[in-house]
């Protein structure tokens, strides 16, 4: 039994150069494409092997556990010091686990370095400049992506910080209210 190496779902859309909400269809195109691009029979000079195996997992992986459309949580207006200790462990956590995979894909990157034939012929050379173009396309795609994720991100946290402040000084408000009706109330029982 081979040992799979997809941790992810990120990780499964990159190996297959697609977004993470892709649709079914979306998927199986995908893997329609880098298949071809990455078989060992196509590829005679160079060894794609191991990216081949690497797709089909990704492929496989992606099946097996499909997208969930995360539900929308109402913003906690306080936390404890507890639950706010927790929601930075996991977000170490996440960041560490992050930097490790991109290590993996360096590693794996310079292992492919190392393997590929130093000279290549002129069509090869065409059709390389033609993928990179295609995955520098991809790459601009999913960072602006992701940059709009964390602008909604920031605007969803500024709300909610908003909407605690507004809620800390209304309830300050009835507090200072109550406390003047029992001041109110006091100084009617002494008269």
């Amino acid at each position: 039994m081979r040992e799979n190496h997809i941790l992810s779902r990120q990780e499964a859309c990159r190996y297959l150069a697609i977004r993470e909400n892709a649709t079914e269809e979306e998927i199986k195109k995908a893997y329609r494409l880098m298949v071809k691009r990455y078989h060992p029979d196509a590829n005679i000079q160079i060894d794609t092997r191991e990216m081949y195996s690497r797709i089909q997992e990704a492929y496989e992986y992606l099946l097996t556990h499909p997208y969930n459309v995360p539900a929308i949580r109402q913003p906690r207006i306080f936390q404890t010091d507890a639950q706010l200790r927790e929601q930075y462990r996991k977000q170490k956590y996440f960041e560490e686990e992050r930097k490790k995979a991109a290590m993996r894909d360096d590693s794996v990157k310079k292992q492919a370095r190392k393997t590929m034939p130093v000279q290549r012929p002129r069509t090869e050379i065409k059709q390389r400049t033609k993928e990179e173009e295609a995955l520098e396309k991809i790459r601009a795609i999913w960072l602006a992506e992701t940059i709009r994720r964390q602008i909604e991100k920031d605007k969803e946290k500024k709300e909610a910080e908003n909407r605690r402040k507004l809620y800390q000084a209304f309830m300050q408000q009835r507090i200072n209210e109550e406390k003047e009706q029992k001041q109110g109330k006091e100084s009617l029982h002494k008269i």
